[in-house]
């Protein structure tokens, strides 16, 4: 029994001294503090540890470094969190084990370039934002961001798309002296939408009339002689498409364009009578010539009036909702 308790006491020695294997860790704020230009002797003094791996490239004369690194975090009791005693103290802890490629001329010895296991992930788009940043850097006269710029202001400002929904009203009568109701999708395309306060927009909609379809039964006489009632459609817009091009201010927006229109003729839906509406312009497709003025509420609402200087009743006021910005 006694040797039994003591092989026990041994075994358990053991596992207590167990120890794992790892690379050595570097942190991010050391990362920080490295440069291209810098030798292989300058960075491996300030990461505090020696490369892990090494990968030579013959064909362009250059070798890559990698080091190993953790994220620095601290570890507060659960009842702390979201508290301001959790943006300080605690116990310090790193986790999110990752890797960095440091590309080094065989000439000099000097860092050329460095990468991370995340940058590789999210080449394209980091690659991407950079082109839009230099866009930036190299136009700085015509950035002129005012009020409160907070980040969601500048990201805003980097993007060229929105998309979203639209209600128009209709501002003069239609065929049966009522007013058309549309509604649908909108799209808006910003040409350097980082210059915040001036601008230029394309812009364009698809929308459908909900009261487009109406008809009005008459009485005729068939082939036989005899009386039939049919219904025939009203003469009635059924898709609007406005398009154009503005110039935006701050929050003003002011465009020219027209809307491209499909109308139905007054085609009855049982025999084959057609009757040629009464209101000019309402037939098959036409396009009218507009005006646009717009005020965009914190680019996510837009207000819109149009002026129809056609006179072909495509005045209106309408409302719409962008889902990015």
């Amino acid at each position: 029994m006694k040797n039994i308790i003591t092989l026990l006491i041994i075994a358990f020695a053991f596992s207590s001294t167990a120890q794992e294997s790892i690379p050595e860790y570097t942190t991010i704020d050391k990362l920080y503090k490295v440069s291209p230009g810098m030798t292989e002797d300058e960075i491996t003094s300030i990461l505090g540890i020696p490369p892990y791996d090494v990968y030579h490239d013959v064909a362009n004369n250059c070798k890559v470094l990698v080091w190993h690194y953790r994220h620095k975090h601290h570890a507060i009791p659960s009842q702390q969190q979201n508290t301001k005693a959790s943006l300080g103290g605690g116990k310090t802890t790193y986790i999110n084990a990752e890797k960095v490629y440091m590309t080094f001329s065989e000439n000099d010895k000097k860092l050329i370039n460095y990468f991370t296991d995340q940058g590789k992930k999210r080449s394209i788009s980091l690659i991407n934002a950079g082109r839009e940043l230099q866009e930036v850097c190299n136009n700085q006269g015509n950035i002129n961001i005012k009020g409160n710029t907070n980040d969601k202001t500048i990201i805003r400002s980097l993007n060229h798309h929105r998309y979203g929904a639209f209600f128009k009203l209709g501002l003069d009568q239609n065929p049966d002296g009522g007013s058309d109701i549309l509604i649908g999708g909108q799209y808006r395309y910003i040409f350097k939408p980082y210059t915040n306060q001036k601008s230029l927009s394309a812009e364009a909609k698809l929308l459908f009339n909900l009261i487009g379809k109406e008809t009005d039964p008459r009485e005729y006489l068939n082939d036989n002689g005899d009386s039939v009632s049919v219904d025939l459609w009203a003469d009635h817009l059924i898709i609007s498409i406005p398009m154009y091009v503005s110039y935006n201010y701050k929050s003003w927006s002011i465009g020219a364009g027209f809307h491209l229109n499909i109308g139905n003729e007054g085609v009855s839906e049982d025999v084959d009578v057609s009757q040629q509406g009464e209101k000019a312009g309402y037939d098959y497709g036409f396009a009218v010539p507009v005006l646009k003025l717009a005020y965009n509420l914190y680019d996510k609402v837009n207000i819109e009036y149009n002026y129809d200087l056609s006179g072909n009743s495509q005045g209106s006021l309408g409302v719409g909702y962008y889902w990015n910005f």
